[in-house]
């Protein structure tokens, strides 16, 4: 009797521990179910990130590149506008010294 009371006693333990085994089965599985979601939600996130600074920095080279041009059309308005002053001064230039030709001329 004491025998069978011992094995019923080692069938009970024997039961909890499979019942404790399956549950720490299925906990380690729902961790591990976690840990991939979070590393997936982790690389979805970073390459979210990443194709933003590139949007950001093509964005910022495209504005670079627009400014650089507008820089550039300035400076060679510019640079036409003071040469067509210069010319503008040489031609007043010309014109005064052959008037002044004229008034010598007509004094001598």
């Amino acid at each position: 009797m004491v025998r069978k009371k011992s094995n019923d006693q080692h069938q009970l333990i024997i039961g909890d521990l499979q019942a404790t085994i399956l549950a720490l089965r299925e906990r380690l599985e729902e961790s591990a179910y976690e840990v991939k979601r979070a590393e997936q939600s982790a690389i979805l996130s970073a390459a979210d990130e990443i194709q933003q600074l590139k949007n950001t920095a093509s964005s910022l080279r495209s504005e670079l590149e627009s400014l650089q041009f507008e820089k550039d059309a300035a400076v060679q308005r510019e640079v036409q506008r003071s040469a067509d002053e210069i010319q503008q001064l040489k031609n007043t230039a010309s014109s005064l010294r052959s008037e002044l030709e004229k008034v010598n001329k007509g004094r001598a």
